[in-house]
């Protein structure tokens, strides 16, 4: 069962593991194809905007009829101290005059016009006037233009553009704006709808653009994407994104299944433990009990004997004419068999309280009376043992509601407790006191003692402390069982309070009648 259990605890943390390292993988796939999308239409944006003014340069200029311009970028250079940029261009320029070979020549196989071509070398000089453009045009507009733009065009002049962009500080091809628009719409396509923190990097040193709570993300997993990428593939800067409650974000998905994985695991874990402590209760109740068995046996042996020897005795020849001997016999025989007679009213009794069956018969009694008859029926006892007995009662109130009878038993119990555990002469001293509305009886021995481990069991039910052979001390271990429930069955209270070696103090308190 142990091993079953633990297998299933380590079967469910691989599986909620399992689930979350999925998880994991599959946010971070989704935040890297978000950020590539972002990329792209970053890259995109720009681009579009380089064409759309390019697009409306010729508009405003037209194409010649009769000639074709035909322009090659060649170098792009930009002046940081004058803010202007210089473009280096080479075109030829080609012009048909519509004249055919055979004017000059009759016989000429040729009969295409005659051209001429020119080179031209040019150096433009651009004053921010391209930037001013991309600001004074609509979105409309742009888009319009580009798209009058042929594809041809488009390659043509990509890899200019894209050369003379990269002389732009990265605030002026992005703002934050767009960038954090564009990354909440990839985010919430992919149902990524948490908090993220971002900021652009070229090399190792961060850039204006990234929002404000970017430094405090020590510690987290960030992710990557490249921003303008040139036609080589390379790019100066970087996209960096961190998500702070990430972790929260993927196990809030799992949370219901979590949290039903462990209360079913507590459940078995609780119900296993459970199991296995009733399974140790139920093993030491059937010690205590067989402990019980052979205890009763053996105080029934010895009266058992008696009785037998007794009837023997009086069946005796000599002893039937001798009426001391026989009544001497017969008064054993009796006192053995009330002996037993009180052994199993006692069981009784203990199983009637445990059971409620039996509802004490309260009067007023003078806990000084229950003291002194409970000495009486110990007298024999004291007298054996040469019991030293010191008695103080104090109390000068002393009336209480309660049963005349089981109080004197309860008395009983707990000065022959102290007697039995006494190895030497027994020393008994008992007091009374009162304590505000209650009366409080002391019994203080100076026996062998108790460990705090049998303090807290002797009120349990067949518990008895034993030396070795557990018949070395008569008794059933139901006395201060019985003592506890008839107590309590009297609003009152008992304490305990011992030291191996030093003696046992038993302190009754009970409620006087107000």
């Amino acid at each position: 069962m142990t091993l079953a259990l633990v297998g299933i605890i380590f079967v469910q943390a691989f599986w909620i593991k399992t689930t979350l390292d999925n998880k994991e993988r599959q946010f971070s796939l989704n935040v890297n194809q978000a950020l590539k999308s972002v990329s792209e239409q970053i890259q995109s944006r720009e681009m579009r905007d380089y064409l759309a003014v390019y697009q409306k340069l010729i508009d405003s200029i037209g194409s010649p009829k009769e000639s074709q311009l035909t322009a090659v970028f060649k170098y792009v250079d930009r002046n940081e101290n004058t803010n202007q940029t210089y473009i280096y261009s080479h075109g030829i320029l080609e012009e048909d005059y519509n004249v055919s070979p055979e004017l000059f020549d009759s016989d000429a196989i040729d009969t295409n016009s005659i051209k001429e071509y020119k080179g031209i070398k040019t150096t433009t000089i651009i004053d921010e006037a391209f930037d001013r453009e991309m600001q004074n045009m609509s979105s409309i507009e742009r888009l319009q233009r580009v798209e009058r733009l042929s594809l041809i065009d488009k390659a043509k002049y990509a890899s200019v553009f894209m050369e003379l962009a990269s002389l732009k500080p990265i605030h002026r091809r992005l703002t934050n704006l767009e960038l954090e628009l564009l990354l909440q719409r990839e985010l919430n396509d992919r149902d990524i709808d948490i908090p993220f923190q971002y900021r652009v990097f070229n090399g190792d040193y961060a850039t204006k653009i990234g929002s404000d709570g970017y430094s405090n993300l020590e510690g987290l997993n960030k992710y990557k994407t490249p921003l303008f990428v040139n036609e080589e593939g390379n790019s100066e800067f970087e996209l960096v994104i961190a998500f702070p409650e990430r972790k929260i974000f993927l196990r809030s998905s799992l949370i219901t299944l979590i949290i039903l994985s462990l209360l079913f695991t507590i459940t078995i874990i609780v119900a296993f433990v459970t199991t296995i402590n009733q399974i140790f209760k139920q093993k030491k109740v059937s010690e205590i009990k067989s402990d019980f068995i052979n205890n009763m046996t053996h105080e029934f042996k010895t009266p058992i004997a008696t009785i037998k020897l007794a009837i023997d005795a009086i069946e005796n020849v000599n002893i039937e004419n001798d009426k001391s001997k026989r009544s001497q016999y017969l008064k054993m025989i009796r006192d053995e068999n009330d002996r037993m007679n009180m052994q199993v009213e006692n069981v009784l009794r203990i199983s009637q309280l445990e059971k409620k069956e039996n509802i004490i018969k309260k009067s007023t009694c003078d806990i000084h009376v229950i003291i002194k008859e409970a000495l009486v029926h110990l007298d024999l006892l004291l007298k054996n043992r040469s019991t030293i007995t010191n008695i103080s009662l104090k109390a000068k109130s002393c009336f209480i509601e309660g049963s005349f009878e089981d109080l004197v038993n309860v008395m009983v119990n707990v000065l022959e407790n102290s007697i039995k555990y006494s190895e030497d002469v027994p020393e008994i001293h008992i007091s009374s006191y009162n304590e505000k509305k209650f009366i409080v009886v002391n019994i203080t021995d100076k026996g062998m003692g108790m460990s705090n481990s049998v303090k807290d069991k002797i009120f349990d039910k067949f518990f008895r402390e034993t030396k070795g052979n557990i018949h070395n001390v008569k008794g059933h271990g139901l006395g201060l069982s019985y003592v506890k429930k008839i107590v309590d069955l009297h609003d009152g209270m008992i304490y305990v309070d011992s030291k191996i070696g030093k003696g046992t103090t038993f302190l009754i308190k009970l409620p006087l009648i107000i």
